[in-house]
C-alpha cells in the first residue's frame, strides 16, 4: 500500500514528513506530491487554480497507479485537490484508491467574503497567517523567508478562494474525514463530504486548530493504519 499526500496551501514535497517518516516504520510507503513554484520545482511558474494543480498531480501519479494498491490523503487545500484528482482518475479509467483521507476542510464550499487573503497587503496577510496558525512566529518575523514564501502561499489561497466545486459520486469508495476541534468549521460542514461517495463516511476529531494534522500525527497514523487493516 502506498499513500499519496496532496499539499496544503504553501506546502511542498516535505510538508507531511512527520506522518511519512512514521508510516515508513510501519511498512507503509508514501509519496508527497509536489507542485510548481516550490521545493524541487521552484523554477517552474506557480499555478493559481485547483483544476490546474490537480491535473499536474494526476500527470505525476498516473504512471504509478498500476504499481500497487494506494490511498490518497489531502489536508485543507489538499482535500480540494484530492476531490479533483478523483474526478480525473475516474474520467481516465485509472485504478481508484482503496481509501481516501480528507483533512482540515469542510465539504460545504462557500465563496469567501472580502477581504480575500490573496489580495491582502503583506502586513495584513502575515497577520492573517499568524491567526490561522499556519506558520511559527519565528518564520513570520523573518523578512527574507516571508518574501520568498508569500507569493507561493498567496497563489494557493487564490486557488482556494476561486474554487468551484465539482459533482462527483463514487461507488464503493471508503472516505475518512479528519478535523480539528478548534478549526473554523462545524460537523455539519464536514459531513457534506458525504456527497462524494455512496459509502457512509467516517469522521474523526482531533484536539487542535487547523494544523492539528502535524501536531497529532502519531494518532493520525494510528488511525490510517486501522483503516488500511479494514481493507484486508
Amino acid at each position: 500500500m502506498t499513500i499519496y499526500f496532496l499539499p496544503f496551501a504553501g506546502g511542498s514535497e516535505i510538508s507531511y514528513v512527520p506522518l511519512t517518516k512514521l508510516l515508513s516504520t510501519k511498512q507503509i510507503e508514501s509519496y508527497q506530491c509536489s507542485l510548481p513554484g516550490r521545493g524541487k520545482r521552484i523554477k517552474e511558474p506557480l499555478l493559481e487554480s485547483v483544476p490546474e494543480m490537480a491535473e499536474d498531480i494526476f500527470n505525476q501519479l498516473k504512471g504509478l497507479f498500476n504499481n500497487d494498491d494506494y490511498a490518497l490523503f489531502g489536508h485543507s487545500m489538499g482535500a480540494l485537490l484530492t476531490v479533483h484528482l478523483l474526478s480525473l482518475i475516474d474520467k481516465n479509467n485509472a485504478p481508484m484508491p482503496k481509501h481516501v483521507f480528507l483533512s482540515g476542510r469542510g465539504g460545504e464550499i462557500k465563496m469567501p467574503e472580502p477581504p480575500l487573503k490573496s489580495e491582502m497587503d503583506s502586513d495584513t496577510f502575515r497577520a492573517a497567517l499568524k491567526a490561522f496558525g499556519g506558520l511559527p512566529d519565528e518564520i513570520l518575523k523573518e523578512e527574507a523567508i516571508m518574501s520568498f514564501f508569500e507569493p507561493i502561499i498567496k497563489a494557493d489561497f487564490k486557488a482556494i478562494e476561486h474554487y468551484l466545486p465539482i459533482d462527483i459520486m463514487l461507488k464503493g469508495l471508503p472516505v475518512t474525514i479528519y478535523y480539528g476541534t478548534e478549526d473554523d468549521f462545524n460537523l455539519k460542514q464536514i459531513e457534506c463530504w458525504q456527497r462524494i461517495t455512496d459509502m457512509k463516511i467516517t469522521t474523526r476529531a482531533f484536539a487542535g486548530r487547523h494544523f492539528f494534522v502535524l501536531d497529532k500525527y502519531e494518532a493520525i497514523v494510528d488511525d490510517i493504519l486501522f483503516e488500511i487493516i479494514q481493507l484486508a
